[in-house]
């Protein structure tokens, strides 16, 4: 049982951090932050972290309910959402993904709750991030599972809001083609993951048309 709960706790650790992939996000906190003292970006990229936790975490208890609301099955949820994370990771193993536009970017540094748009949202708690979770928790038959992953939420998060203060040290040591080599990394996996939710909603597809699968 504890063995089955830690093999979970990874594997959703993983996803969130993967999908969200704090590494990529480092250059635009640094650009939209750069007349920020390092007190003040401390305090902006914990607001972010708190403000997207909560988001992924109201997403995970209440994302399938709002779907079945809509008429949305889970395996049409699968595949759809398999298919936005694999062009997250596409454009992640091509250092292409765009978190923010160009002219959102430049509104940000005018404005004093950056903390909110852009780094809350789209940049932490984005589109892939709120699908990944939603797709997790669908799995999820227990208390215990539910237990699980808000933990690995919160630590995911956490690491997310580690990155972010270390943020200028990651830069220096890192340098922009490092950190691009870090996103590259996170592309394969978000791409693996995604293809995984794509053939969970194809085997469930398959499964209500009346096929027997091996």
């Amino acid at each position: 049982m504890f063995l089955n709960l830690l093999s979970d706790f990874s594997s959703y650790f993983v996803s969130v951090f993967v999908v969200v992939d704090p590494f990529a996000v480092v250059p635009i906190f640094l650009t939209i932050t750069e007349k920020y003292t390092q007190h003040d970006r401390e305090l902006v990229s914990r607001k972010a972290g708190i403000i997207s936790t909560v988001m992924l975490l109201v997403f995970a208890y209440t994302g399938m309910a709002i779907f079945n609301l809509f008429g949305i099955s889970l395996p049409a949820f699968q595949i759809a959402g398999g298919i936005l994370l694999f062009l997250l990771g596409w454009a992640q193993l091509n250092a292409a993904r765009r978190r923010v536009r160009a002219e959102e970017e430049h509104e940000s540094m005018e404005r004093d709750d950056i903390y909110i748009f852009p780094l809350a949202m789209p940049l932490l708690a984005g589109p892939g991030a709120i699908s990944t979770v939603v797709l997790l928790a669908s799995k999820i038959e227990s208390w215990q599972g539910y237990a699980v992953l808000t933990v690995a939420i919160l630590m995911a998060m956490l690491a997310t809001y580690m990155t972010l203060r270390m943020a200028p040290l990651l830069q220096r040591l890192l340098h922009q083609t490092g950190l691009n080599l870090i996103t590259r990394i996170m592309g394969v996996l978000l791409t693996a993951i995604a293809i995984q939710f794509i053939i969970n909603g194809v085997t469930e597809v398959v499964k209500l048309l009346g096929f027997s699968i091996p």
